[in-house]
């Protein structure tokens, strides 16, 4: 797997992570792989690849993106106590919580293509 970008988890969000994962296998050229730490005060891990170019890469990373988005935005998801942040391959660290799906399909968008310069 090719591993685009890596979501990073602190907090109480075990459970929820195991429908998400769920939710981004279910989307085609996309490769995704659940890291759990066996230290739980550590974050906890989701590798996501994408594993074509052209529309049909740009296809996945939109739904990418409105999965995300939907998870973060669900009610459940989120608290204070938690804290979700896309990783890009390069090692910028986002906070993707309060930002619209335009944005983080952006920031996927830009890891995706190797740019990795995204600030926000």
């Amino acid at each position: 797997m090719i591993t685009t970008f890596t979501i990073e988890f602190v907090g109480d969000t075990e459970q929820h992570l195991k429908v998400l994962e769920h939710e981004l296998k279910h989307i085609h050229d996309v490769d995704v792989d659940l890291v759990e730490p066996r230290d739980h005060t550590a974050p906890v891990l989701l590798a996501i690849g994408v594993n074509k170019g052209g529309e049909r890469g740009t296809t996945a990373i939109q739904s990418i993106a409105q999965v995300l988005y939907n998870f973060l935005h669900s009610g459940t998801a989120t608290s204070d106590d938690k804290k979700i942040y896309l990783v890009t391959a390069e090692g910028n660290r986002v906070d993707i919580e309060p930002l619209p799906s335009d944005e983080i399909n952006t920031i996927i968008s830009t890891a995706y293509e190797g740019e990795g310069d995204y600030a926000g």
